[in-house]
């Protein structure tokens, strides 16, 4: 046996002392840093404002760092001001400007209507001449396309002069904040100076109809009038658009709680539960072919990027729950009971857009109309009046939908048509939190030919994985807290 000198031993150990101490110090300096400074959810799925564009092969995992909390600042009770808006500045909208809108063709909205009778469509062809109609397009109970599917649409945020004003709905705001609420209409619009105080920004500046927060590693930029919304260049619809008033920014209160809150914060999210499981549900299937496109049916696309998106969450330790395995119709209700009879589970949904014309392309993501607010597609289910089930998970969907939506967007030169709000019925009666994924249009000739694609559903689906284990590592903290 070899002995070590007394001498050298008490050198090691006084080495050892040190070297503890400082990695200490150093880790008491690192939750010390400013929230923006540090490697959290944001700066992970934004890339910290830099689209990573890359094409089809398979992008590799995504780094898994854990997001601290940043600590609250005790402040004022808010104060509310009531002010006289400028005549026409609360209902203009201009969400769906310079973009094609989506086809609203998901589910019914909530307020169901008798499911029209549909003949079974056509057997796919490998390459049919033109697109047709499915029995999606023709008015089957899950859909509601329109010829117009493919132009601009209007959300329907803010009520007509001659209707009644819709209630406000109470959310709750982030405690200790002394934030600056102005009543428009009856609504309540938080300034943009409370959320400058409140989030931490180095700046924030309104310039002409133009909106900006920066910090180090975050960029919001919202437009007066507009619903719109981009946190690092990734577009969000909000549920109201921005309003002015003496120079001011405001951005309503139910956009701040239901959506900017969670998005920047997600670790306070209060609605957030422990999950190891994820339950994905391949659009349409049977007698329901969904949109036809170029190259074949929207339910085999979606059936296959469903099985390859089930190999990449299990290899990333998940377990996979899937609606259907094989070409067979499920309904609405059946694909909801699988999604809330499975525990400690999340809820995705892949479809593929169409349009009436081959123009309209690009990626959307949808999560469940908070209550109080309307839908982002005229067709969407229009304004949550009375709240849905999967209202309970608010923040956990909006935050889901940013993690993939983002992932997704920054990784590969797709179109971002934004994350976007509607009373799917896969959505509103979900237990769990839930999204329904637009994975591009089977009525474009080029994203048809991609979609058709082995490698475009092994990419996209490894970046739906990685986005998947992002969202569980940014919710962690939130999780533990709400067990």
């Amino acid at each position: 046996m070899r002995f070590v000198p007394l001498a050298k031993h008490r050198i090691i150990c006084r080495t050892a002392l040190v070297l503890a101490v400082l990695n200490t110090v150093a880790a008491q300096a690192d939750v010390a840093k400013p929230e923006e400074d540090k490697p959290g959810f944001i700066g992970r799925v934004f890339s910290f404002g830099k689209k990573k564009e890359e094409a089809p092969p398979t992008p590799p995992p995504a780094p898994v760092v854990e997001e601290k909390p940043k600590p609250a600042t005790p402040g004022p009770k808010p104060k509310v001001t009531t002010i006289k808006p400028k005549s026409g500045s609360g209902s203009s909208s201009s969400s769906s400007k310079g973009s094609s809108s989506s086809t609203a063709k998901k589910s019914t909205p909530a307020p169901t209507t008798a499911k029209k009778t549909t003949p079974a469509p056509e057997k796919a062809v490998e390459k049919p001449k033109a697109p047709e109609k499915s029995v999606a397009d023709r008015g089957d109970g899950e859909f509601g396309h329109s010829k117009d599917d493919d132009k601009a649409e209007t959300p329907k945020s803010e009520p007509s002069k001659s209707a009644p004003a819709k209630p406000e709905v109470a959310t709750q705001l982030p405690a200790n904040a002394g934030w600056q609420i102005v009543k428009v209409n009856g609504r309540d619009y938080i300034t943009g100076e409370s959320m400058h105080q409140f989030y931490r920004f180095n700046s924030y500046k309104v310039d002409g109809k133009h909106v900006w927060f920066r910090s180090n590693n975050l960029i919001l930029k919202g437009t007066i009038g507009s619903q719109e919304l981009l946190i690092n260049n990734i577009k969000f619809i909000l549920s109201y658009p921005v309003q002015e008033s003496g120079g001011r920014a405001l951005f309503s209160r139910i956009d701040l709680c239901k959506l900017i809150d969670p998005v920047l914060r997600p670790t306070y999210i209060t609605d957030a539960e422990p999950f190891d499981t994820v339950v994905i549900d391949a659009g349409h299937g049977g007698h329901d072919a969904g949109a036809r496109g170029v190259y074949g049916y929207e339910k085999d696309f979606a059936l296959k990027m469903a099985g390859v998106l089930r190999s990449e969450l299990m290899r990333r330790g998940f377990k996979v729950v899937m609606t259907r395995t094989t070409d067979t119709f499920i309904t609405l209700g059946g694909r909801v009971a699988v999604a809330n009879a499975t525990p400690n589970s999340i809820f995705l949904s892949l479809h593929f857009n169409s349009g009436s014309s081959s123009v309209a392309s690009g990626i959307e993501t949808f999560a469940l109309t908070p209550q109080g607010s309307s839908a982002s597609l005229e067709r969407g289910g229009g304004y949550n009046a009375n709240g849905l089930t999967g209202n309970t998970h608010d923040s956990a969907n909006i935050a889901l939908a940013t993690a993939v939506h983002a992932m997704v967007i920054s990784k590969f030169k797709f179109v971002d048509r934004g994350i976007k709000r509607a009373q799917w019925s896969v959505l509103t009666g979900c237990k769990r939190p839930g999204i329904l994924f637009e994975g591009g249009f089977v009525t474009n000739g080029n994203e048809c030919r991609l979609i058709a694609s082995d490698t475009y559903r092994q990419s996209v689906t490894s970046a739906i994985a990685d986005a998947v284990v992002n969202y569980r590592t940014a919710l962690r903290g939130a999780m533990t807290r709400n067990r």
